[in-house]
Parts: C-alpha cells; structure tokens; sequence
C-alpha cells in the first residue's frame, strides 16, 4: 500500500470520529451534568464546558440559545423560583451567579435588587450543589451538608435571617433534595432524614432540625434517587420502584392525613432509574433509557397517576424546572420541551414546545463543519 493511501485512510478514520461528534458518554456522567431551573438552562459538556441558555445572568438578560460560562466544570444545578445558578468545578470549588435577594450567594451585598452577573467562587471542596428555592445546600467530600440562603425551616436551623454564611446541616450525607417547603437528605446508612414544613407536626418546634424519617413501608429497600417539591416527597428504590408521600400541592390539603405521611407505592410505573420534579409533575427516567412524565402539560390531576412517555431514547440524565424539563442522550446531544419564554429550550426560539426539541449548542456545530471543511479540503489534495 502507498504512503499517499496509507495517510489517506488514516485521515479518513480520524476525519470520521470528529464528523460523527463529541465523544458519546460511554458511562453514566460524573455529577449532575444538567440542570433546568426556574426560568435557566445548565449543561456541561463531556469536556467540561459549562453551556447556559434562557434567563443566564440578571433575571432581565435572556439568550435562546447557549451561550459558554466557565471551564473545567464537574456538575450544575439551576434554582427553582428564583434565577440563580451554581457549578462545581473539576477541583471541588463552587461558583455561582444570578440573584442574590437572599444571600445564597456569597459574598451577601445587602441588597434587594443584588444580581451578580458573572460566576464567583463561593466555597472549597464540594461534591454537589442543590440549588432550591432561595435555600442552598452544598455536600461536601467529607460528606457534611451545609446550607445558606433565605431563612426558614427548610434551611436546617433556627436562625430567622438570610444568611450567606453556610452552616453545618448533617454529617454523613449521600443525597439531599430542597424545595420551598422542606428538606430531605439519605445518609450513608440508608437513613432518611427530614425538616422544614410538614403541615401539623406533632412538635411544632423541631421542624426546623432534621429529624429520622420512618420508611418502615420500603422494607428496608435501599434508596437511590431522591427528590422533593412542595409539599410532596419522591424516592425511587434500588429494585426500581417508585414511591411517594406528603400533599399533592394541588388540592392544598390542610394537613396531611394519616395515610400520605408514609410512602406509598407508585402503581403503574416499573424500573425507575431516576427522578425529577417540577411544579405539579414529576419527569422519570426508567433503567431502559425512556423518559415518562406524571401530571405533565395540562393533564388533570387524578387519584391514579397517569404516565405519558415523552418521545426520547437512549437518555442517561433527566433534569426538570419549574415549567420545562431537559434531557442528555447517550451521544451528548440535548432535548428540552415546555415552557420557553425566555429562551430556555435553547432552540433559538421562544415559542412553547409540547414535544422535544434539540438545544442548539454552538461547539457541536462548530466540530462537525471543521471536521467536514478538513475533510473536504484534504480529499481534494488527495485525490489530485
């Protein structure tokens, strides 16, 4: 075989892994590599390039499409009612930007119009952030969760002030999810721990402090997944099940009965992988790579749950907003459906989708019309 056909099969292979994209994940991504938030957009890409779209900096600047925000970062999580954003980077430090009303991101300016624009570096040695809903909480490496941010009883103290000085929560943390009614974490024990509001508690003054949470009704399953909204608890088990508790925020229950304060078995939904929710609907990921939704859209609430399967295959990570959802596939491409006034379906558009859409991330454009024009001019010598 000649030199020149040699050098020619050689580019044509490389030429092909570039034209055929980034590096698909070929394992499950370290850290949550996509968030959806109130009214933002997160993802970060296989080399750690952190992409935002929708509401990306002061609650009044919108990009319909991604726009690049820093490097070398690990995971995101992207607030709930108010527009805030976090990331941990590859070295363990915290970064965030957005609105500072509340103090959840450091350091506190007194202000209540305070927005910071650009990412500042918050803490040291963080394994994952949860952004919540004004409250922020951050596990460490050495397992400790810490939080900060607006005052009350989902921030695990008993301090009535914002707060930007994080304080120590727990010790022993493997998982934490908060919302604007209440906190939930697992320790590395399989323990479930609860605090904030729990509507008629029978002491009133320990919701402010986590208390160990009775899951009798899991038969000592181990939880993998956990995620919480108002008023509402979700836990999925390592055999695949789904469970929930607490008041359906739609029916604005007064207290919560006896029946709804212990898990109850979700009927209806099998080999549950993971778990999202947004305001009124919960996203699920099945272990197959399919993605259902509970209550989403404008389905009516029911006393039997109604699934609908959304038109996507091959997903490994799920992320839901307040009023849209995203979903990372196994080739590193991103789908985004609902809600999209301020751009965060990153299409380019600002029209509502009821169906998936491809976020339009700049860099994978990029690669693959570089890849193509090398191709295209080295063939032409080539063949010459």
């Amino acid at each position: 075989m000649s030199p020149h056909r040699t050098s020619l099969i050689s580019f044509l292979l490389i030429a092909f892994l570039l034209i055929a994209g980034k590096p698909a994940y070929a394992n499950e991504p370290v850290g949550k590599r996509l968030s959806a938030g109130a009214t933002q957009s997160l993802y970060v890409d296989p080399e750690g390039q952190l992409w935002a779209w929708g509401n990306v900096t002061n609650g009044k600047k919108k990009s319909v499409k991604p726009v690049k925000i820093m490097d070398n970062a690990k995971s995101v999580s992207a607030s709930t009612g108010v527009s805030y954003s976090y990331a941990v980077k590859k070295d363990g430090t915290a970064w965030a930007w957005g609105d500072n009303t509340f103090g959840q991101i450091m350091p506190n300016t007194n202000s209540s119009t305070a927005y910071i624009s650009r990412p500042v570096k918050v803490m040291d040695n963080v394994r994952i952030i949860e952004s919540g809903n004004a409250t922020v909480f951050a596990i460490k490496n050495d397992n400790t969760l810490w939080g900060w941010g607006a005052p009350g009883r989902r921030r695990g103290d008993i301090i009535h002030a914002n707060s930007s000085v994080p304080s120590k929560v727990l010790d022993n943390v493997a998982m934490a999810s908060t919302s604007i009614s209440h906190t939930i974490a697992v320790d590395e024990d399989n323990v479930f721990w609860g605090w904030g509001d729990n509507r008629c508690p029978s002491y009133p003054e320990k919701r402010h402090l986590p208390l160990k949470v009775n899951l009798d009704a899991l038969g000592g399953r181990k939880i993998t997944s956990i995620s919480n909204t108002m008023g509402q608890t979700f836990a999925v088990t390592s055999d695949g099940l789904l469970w929930q508790w607490g008041a359906d925020r739609r029916t604005h229950r007064t207290c919560l009965t006896d029946n709804m304060i212990r898990p109850v078995h979700m009927q209806g939904i099998d080999h549950v992988k993971a778990i999202a929710p947004g305001k009124d609907y919960l996203l699920i990921l099945k272990k197959d790579g399919t993605v259902w939704s509970w209550n989403w859209a404008k389905s009516p609430l029911r006393h039997i749950p109604k699934y609908r399967q959304i038109p996507l295959t091959g997903i490994i990570e799920i992320a839901a907003g307040d009023h849209h959802f995203l979903a990372l596939k196994k080739d590193g491409t991103v789908w985004a459906t609902g809600a999209n006034q301020y751009g965060q379906l990153g299409n380019g558009s600002t029209k509502y989708s009821d169906v998936p859409v491809k976020v339009e991330l700049p860099q994978q454009m990029i690669w693959h019309q570089t890849a193509m024009d090398l191709f295209a001019e080295y063939a032409g010598v080539m063949i010459d």
